[in-house]
């Protein structure tokens, strides 16, 4: 019977810790981590990817547009030489999200999440960009916390400022 108890306490234990995990403001907050962690630390932030992710990716850049479409090599490769690009050009950057929803289904082991990004970038030299995206990610709940399993991002350049 203690056996029991005891399989029923970790079952209760396990499905309330998914449902937090997978609740919208832990999303949320799981989301602006990794975006600081893209601009500080590119190869951690690509930690936060599964390895099976499946990643469709187009940005309208003022200049044409930047697509990325693969797996997890694809997106840390897109996440490095975006961070590289804003070192060299010394920009400061901001940005929010927007209209975020969070759908999850029992037992709490994923959720659907989607929302509009809002960024402004700021280079000395050669004026701002302001871009909105929006999209629509997969986020896993694994042993070790959370993992996103899918991106779909489309938009892009809003604005361009001189300087």
């Amino acid at each position: 019977m203690s056996w029991l108890k005891l399989f029923i306490a970790c079952v209760v234990l396990y499905l309330g810790q998914s449902y937090y995990l997978l609740s919208s403001n832990n999303v949320e907050k799981f989301l602006a981590e990794h975006n600081a962690l893209a601009m500080q630390d590119p190869v951690a932030a690509c930690d936060n990817y599964s390895d099976d992710v499946e990643v469709s990716i187009n940005h309208d850049t003022g200049n044409g547009a930047w697509e990325v479409e693969g797996g997890k090599n694809e997106i840390c490769g897109y996440i490095k030489q975006s961070q590289a690009a804003l070192t060299v050009l010394q920009a400061n950057t901001s940005g929010h999200l927007e209209n975020l929803t969070v759908k999850t289904g029992f037992p709490w082991s994923k959720a659907h999440v989607s929302y509009d990004e809002i960024n402004d970038v700021q280079m000395n030299t050669l004026g701002s960009i302001s871009s909105k995206t929006h999209d629509a990610i997969d986020i896993k709940r694994t042993l070790t916390g959370l993992s996103i399993a899918s991106v779909n991002s489309t938009g892009g350049v809003n604005s361009l400022g001189k300087p």
